[in-house]
Parts: C-alpha cells; structure tokens; sequence
C-alpha cells in the first residue's frame, strides 16, 4: 500500500539519506543553439548514464521547506517532495522530488506531484517551477507528461568540476 504523509522530523531523517536517488539513462538531451534559437534534442548516449543525487548534504534543510511530503510503500519510505513558495512572485518551487527506483512507474512521483499542486493551490500561487538536468531524461519526460512546459535553461548553474562538463539545468512550469 501507498501513503504519502507530512515529514516527520528527526524521525525520517535516516530513511531519506538512505533514500535511492539515482537513475540510469541511454538518452540524453543537448541544448542547441542556432543564433538566438535554442532547441533541445534528444541524442542517445552510449555507454548509458547512471548518476545519484546525494539528499546528505540538503538533509537538514528539510525541516525549513515550506512544505514536505514522504511517500511510503508498506511502511518504508520511498520518496519525497520538498517544495519553496515564492511570495514576491507568487511561484512554488520543488525543491527535491524523488522517488526510489524500486517504486517508479507505479504512480509515486505523480502521487507527490499532484500533493505539491494542491498545496501550492491552497497557498494561492500562480504556478509550480521544477529543475532538472538535459542528462535527466525520465524526469523530463515526467514531468512533460505531468503537464509542465519547458520554460527555460541555465548553462552556468552547476559546477562542472562536480556535475560534468555540458550538463545545463532545465527549467519546466505549470500554471496553476
């Protein structure tokens, strides 16, 4: 059985740093630009892609989160959605959206998802923003299938030295 529940701090602690982040991927995106015309392509990469994002070093900032939901599947926690709501532009921001590899395709991530909108509702604001990386297919692919757009791009917010030269942030909306 699936629940999501609010975070319950310190107790959830341990089960979200233990939390499998990672995902592996044949398929990319590039971010091409022609002029003042950017495109994204989809390209296939060999040898496939297998990155994790570490939750320790933001773990004890999720307390401070405007709002925090934990995904649980027969009493073990398998996600998590942390979300920021913007007053001066009236924007929710999610912050860390994840879901264990053992628990996608079930509904989990669109679980959490749909949780963050209706909070984001219940606060009045106009639209819900997300990042993720062009080397993040299945989130991209998410979250288009959860409505979002694609709404913008980064190519300096990562430090290549820890992320990898040419990964560039993707930025995707909902209007609510």
């Amino acid at each position: 059985m699936i629940s999501l529940r609010s975070l319950s701090w310190p107790e959830d602690r341990a089960s979200l740093i233990a939390l499998d982040t990672s995902f592996i991927t044949d398929r990319i995106f590039r971010l091409e630009r022609s002029g003042n015309r950017f495109e994204l392509s989809e390209v296939a990469v060999v040898p496939a892609i297998e990155k994790s994002y570490a939750l320790a070093s933001d773990i004890d900032a999720m307390p401070d989160y405007d709002w925090v939901q934990i995904a649980e599947r027969d009493g073990e926690v398998v996600g998590v959605a942390a979300m920021t709501i913007q007053a001066w532009n009236q924007r929710a921001m999610v912050e860390h959206l994840y879901v264990a590899p053992s628990a996608r395709g079930i509904g989990i991530g669109h679980a959490l998802l749909t949780a963050a909108q209706c909070a984001a509702r219940a606060r009045e604001v106009r639209c819900v923003w997300v990042e993720t990386q062009t080397i993040n297919y299945g989130a991209v692919q998410f979250y288009r299938s959860a409505g979002f757009g694609w709404c913008g791009f980064d190519t300096s917010l990562y430090d290549p030295r820890a992320v990898g030269v040419g990964e560039v942030a993707l930025f995707f909306s909902r209007d609510l």
